[in-house]
């Protein structure tokens, strides 16, 4: 399926895991071949070859993931006193300005410690730097680590970084007496991808993606085309999402999206809402034919990417079923998929919201229901994480192709009577 943001835009990606009998689709992922053996695919495989992330519940690597999902475990947590005081924004009765609920999903990373002497940056700036983006060097180290490569340095790799919040750069500006050299480099969103090229010398194209909740998966799918069409040999594609003020969670309960429960129930017909999440996460992507030179582990397989708009609808945040639809058929006829009825499962957005899920499911049932298919989201795991939750459904789903499973949802009981 696809992750929906502000203004409808959406991303689409095809992949599989080269086994015959099993499929998966996350966020419009399909691991099938075209029907025709003798017709060759319209683009090129794209293989995911190394994956690193912080995700909530203490999981810092996709085994911890594994079992975290496969436990049905929930992540869901108080808001830690480092991140604010959520004794001075929390009332029960829905208070204007303030949040009835004081739970979300957080990393149980201490925000103020980081390996600075590991990166090149300077003490006075590393101390100064948005947490999003030292934690995404990290996780962008682990997944060159997990994709067995060591020379990247000076290459031609492209960096796409999606992102949602700048808390970070929000809560120095409160301060207009704040000065300082670090003060543009360190708490703009846009130097995200810029930081990774720059410390880690990738030539590449470099650039961050900031379309509100499909952020990471517009962002591999510019990364897919740029390898396709020559413009750098590998990609890394990053996802960010750091709660560190209460300004942006309040705007999101004015605006109605928002759990009262801070509990996500997608799918379910009691689903009232997401649940904001903390995730920094990364993926290592090449052409297939390259990471089989490479001797690069081969996680999982892109067949295809596509992206569209949802255009004018009921409201600019609202989701089009058929700009969904839209969305997955171009894909599939992209990756020279004709035969719908070998996906075996859906990774959907599944955000619980009582607007959104319905839409959704309506589009799958639209392309999919005639033989049925099984649909699932992470998010009642993990929560929302936004501009990164694109990508931590992509390592659901090759996760899932790893261990040939399909994880069972959590908190879903009956169905949405819409859906």
């Amino acid at each position: 399926m696809a992750a929906t943001g502000v203004n409808g835009a959406q991303a689409s990606t095809q992949m599989h895991d080269g086994a015959e009998g099993f499929s998966n689709e996350t966020n419009g992922y399909s691991p099938n071949h075209s029907t025709n053996p003798s017709e060759k695919p319209i683009s090129e495989s794209i293989a995911i070859v190394g994956i690193g992330l912080r995700l909530p519940g203490g999981i810092n690597d996709s085994a911890a993931l594994w079992d975290f999902l496969v436990n049905k475990k929930d992540a869901r947590m108080p808001i830690p006193a480092n991140r604010f005081n959520i004794k001075g924004f929390y009332s029960p009765d829905a208070k204007a300005g303030c949040m009835a609920f004081d739970q979300g999903y957080f990393l149980d990373t201490d925000l103020e410690h980081g390996d600075a002497g590991f990166f090149t940056a300077t003490k006075a700036e590393y101390e100064l730097l948005d947490p999003q983006q030292r934690l995404l060097l990290e996780v962008v180290y682990e997944a060159f680590q997990d994709a067995g490569e060591t020379n990247w340095r000076g290459k031609n790799i492209g960096c796409y970084a999606g992102v949602f919040g700048e808390d970070w750069h929000d809560l120095h500006s409160i301060d207009l007496q704040e000065s300082g050299t670090y003060r543009i480099t360190g708490s703009s969103d846009f130097v995200l991808a810029n930081r990774v090229s720059y410390e880690y010398d990738l030539h590449g194209p470099s650039m961050t993606i900031r379309v509100g909740c499909s952020s990471a998966l517009v962002g591999l799918h510019l990364a897919c085309e740029a390898i396709q069409r020559g413009d750098c040999a590998a990609a890394i594609v990053g996802g960010t999402s750091i709660i560190m003020s209460p300004h942006s969670t309040i705007a999101m309960v004015e605006h109605g999206v928002l759990s009262p429960e801070a509990s996500i129930k997608a799918f379910d017909a009691d689903a009232d809402g997401y649940a904001r999440a903390e995730a920094i996460n990364a993926v290592y992507i090449k052409k297939l034919d390259d990471a089989i030179r490479d001797g690069n582990p081969i996680r999982a397989v892109i067949r295809a990417t596509s992206s569209n708009a949802d255009g004018k609808t009921k409201g600019l945040s609202n989701p089009s079923s058929d700009a969904h639809e839209a969305l997955i058929r171009k894909a599939y006829e992209v990756a020279a998929i004709e035969d719908y009825s070998q996906t075996a499962m859906i990774e959907c957005h599944g955000t619980g919201t009582p607007v959104g899920d319905p839409l959704e499911v309506g589009a799958v049932a639209r392309i999919f229901g005639e033989k049925g298919i099984l649909i699932g989201s992470v998010k009642p795991n993990l929560g929302h994480s936004e501009g990164a939750s694109g990508l931590t459904s992509l390592v659901k789903a090759v996760l899932s192709l790893e261990h040939r499973m399909i994880i069972p949802n959590i908190k879903f009981k009956k169905p949405n009577p819409k859906s």
